[in-house]
């Protein structure tokens, strides 16, 4: 089985209360198998006043990273808004990454939660 690292940071780091924000999140997945490639996709999973859509309410979505060649790293932006409604807290986002082998089966799964900072 694969090995599978995740690292996020966002940019902005923190998101500003009770207004209309966005931050940009980047997605590093990175796999140790020097052998074998996979395709990769994720799904990120935030909560409410989090959105993954600027004008309305989308908490799940499924991105697609690419092929892992090797012990190679993969790195994509994601965009995080904030409705009017957010109050000062950390909301969590959940990170699901997915490996599929050359069969088209899952080879590995990792779920890996984050989170975001909504300061003044």
């Amino acid at each position: 089985m694969p090995v599978v690292k995740i690292e996020t940071r966002f940019e902005p780091s923190n998101l500003k209360v009770n207004t209309k924000t966005e931050a940009t999140m980047y997605l590093a997945v990175s796999t140790e198998d020097s052998h074998k490639s996979y395709w990769c996709e994720c799904d990120i999973n935030v909560k409410p006043p989090l959105s993954l859509a600027h004008d309305k309410d989308l908490d799940l979505g499924r991105t697609r990273v690419g092929i892992l060649k090797g012990k190679q790293k993969i790195e994509k932006q994601i965009k995080i808004y904030t409705r009017p409604n957010s109050y000062a807290d950390t909301y969590p986002i959940s990170i699901t990454a997915y490996l599929y082998d050359e069969d088209g089966a899952i080879a590995e799964r990792v779920v890996q939660e984050e989170g975001i900072r909504c300061e003044l």
